[in-house]
């Protein structure tokens, strides 16, 4: 920020004041009502009169029965669903047993090595009733027979699952890196695990775009929003040369945004995402439903890249900030950032804190009493405008034919994010970039509150381990065997994955037995370097 000049997180400037004469021609076109295309205002004719948000909180760590005993606390609490987070072992294919892995077992997500493992966390949480978010993408295929299997012993009938999964491997190769196969055999994964639940669970969502992973990793929301849709439109066109139309795909997809604390831009990116899906839904892929033309989608209430271990009790202003944003840019369910985001997986409380932050604002604000209660300031429908335009930009530039693969294969995306997060981090390191408690009004001198850290437990990783080797102890290990051999041969065949990985799930194989039988057939990624 310079001197009488201020600089929106999306690049452009912005003015002293708006007015007038900051007006498109056609505003009402542009705006619409709400319910109505290009749903700028919201999806749904009386936005939250009719359903508010969904309280969503992210959970999952340590154990099996670590995870369970949080998931059934927070649905105790008013958390609408079980949102399932995996430790970096199981989201990369690898048991507990691993050699490698020992140290991050459990650590920032639930271990799971087996089916035996996904009933337990699922005790006592009735599927047919709780939807289920699973936060996975490289393993989406296991993952979700995992759920197919644990609904099957529910005789939870798979057209009553409702959810989302992420299996959304692109967004894995640009930002955060949890990638295993090549690109061209992570998508045939991705084709496979996506035309089964089109198929077979019409409640549940195949995709859940994860724009999030972009603006942590330090997007600009235009960049957020514009890549992600080129990456949306990559796996609708994957689908569409399966047979699918449009209604069908566009319909079933779901986004995952990150907000920040400008929330006023970050209500006017919400609005103009909305528009611009609409559009690019019906104007150039020809959909007919209205239904397939919204765009849904949840949102992190606060960023955790936003929060900081100093002054951490200065977080929950943070969450507050994100949460009001993403309520004013209409998101359909929202997850809560904790205080201890920055250092520590969420302790009980912290994560009760961020759920009540959500329901004082849902129920002792007025931000649900209208719909759209920024529509018509001159200030937001401006941003919205330049947002949606930029937006455009940033996908026209990843999305032409293969567009995303090979910027992905080249490193030219994840380069082009890499740099604005450089600068970020030097703005903050100059002090150009106000972070209260870190790098201005520091308190430097006064008591800070002791900060307790999540160390490594022997005793978990050696109880995950035995449970690993208990379930190895009691399966049939010739059902195994044939099991994954048929799994091999659906990988090398043209056939769908999702059969056979459901039958070896069942067979109690485990993610990195059947993992190898992938990463066999379709190869290992090997990150791109720069010329």
């Amino acid at each position: 920020m310079e001197k009488d000049r201020i600089i929106s997180e999306s690049g452009f400037e912005i003015d002293r004041a708006y007015g007038p004469k900051d007006e498109k021609g056609n505003v009402s076109g542009t705006i619409g009502e709400a319910g109505t295309f290009p749903f700028t205002r919201h999806i749904y004719q009386d936005g939250y009169r009719s359903r508010i948000w969904q309280p969503s909180l992210y959970s999952g760590f340590g154990t099996p029965e670590d995870a369970n005993s949080r998931f059934r606390y927070l649905l105790d609490q008013g958390n609408g669903r079980v949102n399932v987070a995996f430790d970096l072992p199981t989201q990369l294919g690898l048991d507990c047993d691993d050699s490698g892995v020992v140290r991050d077992v459990g650590r920032v997500g639930v271990s799971v090595c087996s089916l035996a493992d996904f009933e337990i966390m699922f005790q006592g949480i009735p599927l047919a009733k709780i939807p289920v978010s699973l936060n996975i993408s490289s393993m989406a295929p296991i993952i979700q027979a995992m759920l197919v299997a644990v609904a099957k012993k529910q005789d939870c009938p798979l057209d009553q699952l409702r959810g989302t999964i992420a299996n959304d491997i692109c967004h894995e190769f640009i930002s955060r890196g949890a990638w295993i196969f090549p690109v061209e055999g992570s998508l045939r994964l991705l084709g496979d695990t996506a035309e089964y639940i089109i198929r077979n669970m019409p409640k549940f969502y195949p995709f859940n775009v994860r724009a999030i992973l972009l603006h942590e990793q330090g997007a600009a929301p235009p960049q957020e929003v514009g890549i992600s849709f080129g990456i949306a439109r990559t796996y609708i066109d994957l689908l569409l040369d399966r047979g699918f139309t449009v209604d069908d795909v566009a319909s079933r997809l779901s986004f995952f945004f990150g907000t920040g604390m400008h929330f006023f831009e970050e209500a006017a990116k919400f609005r103009a995402a909305r528009r611009l899906w609409a559009r690019i839904v019906r104007e150039e892929y020809g959909s007919v439903e209205e239904t397939s033309q919204k765009l849904r989608f949840t949102c992190v209430a606060g960023c955790g890249s936003y929060f900081s271990a100093q002054l951490p009790e200065l977080n929950l202003v943070r969450s507050t900030l994100g949460a009001l944003g993403a309520a004013l840019g209409g998101t359909q369910a929202m997850l809560g950032t904790t205080i201890d985001e920055a250092y520590d997986i969420p302790t009980e409380y912290s994560q009760l804190l961020a759920l009540r932050t959500q329901q004082i604002l849902a129920l002792e604000s007025d931000v649900a009493s209208t719909v759209d209660p920024l529509g018509g300031s001159y200030f937001v429908e401006s941003m919205t405008d330049q947002i949606e335009e930029m937006s455009q930009e940033n996908m026209n530039e990843v999305y032409p034919t293969n567009g995303v693969i090979e910027g992905i294969n080249n490193g030219s995306i994840q380069r082009k994010i890499e740099r604005r997060a450089y600068r970020i981090q030097c703005a903050i390191e100059d002090g150009t970039r106000p972070w209260v408690g870190v790098n201005v009004h520091t308190d430097k001198g006064q008591d800070q509150p002791e900060i307790v850290k999540w160390e490594h437990d022997e005793e978990l990783w050696k109880r995950r381990v035995e449970a690993l080797e208990g379930t190895r102890e009691q399966r049939d290990e010739g059902e195994v065997r044939r099991a994954l051999e048929r799994l091999e041969e659906e990988c090398r065949s043209q056939e769908s994955v999702m059969p056979a990985t459901i039958k070896a799930v069942e067979a109690y194989s485990t993610v990195g037995e059947i993992c190898e039988v992938y990463r066999t057939v379709f190869g290992e990624f090997q990150e791109p370097v720069p010329k």
